[in-house]
């Protein structure tokens, strides 16, 4: 798989991934696409924003980012798709559920925190008819990568121990695997201090996937 075999919106959600990843943030990006694939609204991540514009920097998750800037009276939710680097946290899942929207796409697990088995959970979340689709193997890994990469790369080399990562390492190994392997190295450190754009990285790291 190479970065043109992706459809505009993975490639858009890999865009806004690698822009979070830039400043810190978790690297988790999202679209919004009519019925025709057009993108009506971006989000990622800003949780850890290093410049906060006022408050609920907690509550910016990119899936809600995505959402909240859809024109929701400009468009029928109900024909539009929601896609996301990363399985919905269960705040997310619920946005998207209240959104109207009728199809997820997401293109890798979330072991510790991803949500989408809520679907169905309750009466509630049994009312409507939700289409899910993912996770998406090779996007899976190279996403995982990025995320393990930062989080190694923040604590000299290594992830913290712990059930989050424990999860990772259980469900997406080559993932984790890969991402010590570019913290080690210092790839995508290089790659974001020369201003290394999303296609570039992401041909990078889809060539290192099995």
């Amino acid at each position: 798989m190479r970065w043109s075999d992706l459809s505009l919106p993975w490639q858009a959600c890999l865009e806004l991934a690698w822009e979070a990843y830039c400043e810190d943030c978790i690297p988790i990006g999202a679209v919004v696409t009519g019925p025709d694939g057009t993108i009506l609204s971006r989000g990622r991540n800003r949780i850890f924003e290093k410049v906060k514009s006022g408050n609920g920097a907690a509550l910016a998750h990119a899936e809600v980012e995505a959402l909240r800037a859809l024109d929701l009276d400009a468009v029928d939710p109900h024909a539009c798709t929601l896609y996301t680097t990363t399985e919905p946290c269960p705040m997310c899942m619920g946005t998207f559920y209240m959104s109207g929207l009728r199809t997820l796409c997401y293109a890798a697990r979330d072991p510790y925190a991803g949500s989408a088995d809520l679907l169905g959970a309750n009466w509630y979340m049994s009312r409507k008819r939700i289409q899910v689709s993912g996770p998406e193997p090779r996007l899976e890994t190279v996403i995982t990568a990025l995320f393990a990469e930062q989080d190694a790369r923040m604590h000299g080399g290594q992830l913290p121990e712990g059930l989050f990562w424990k999860r990772y390492e259980e469900a997406i190994p080559q993932g984790v695997r890969l991402g010590l392997e570019l913290a080690q190295a210092g790839t995508l450190l290089d790659l974001r201090q020369r201003g290394a754009s999303a296609p570039e990285v992401f041909e990078i790291l889809l060539s290192k996937v099995e």
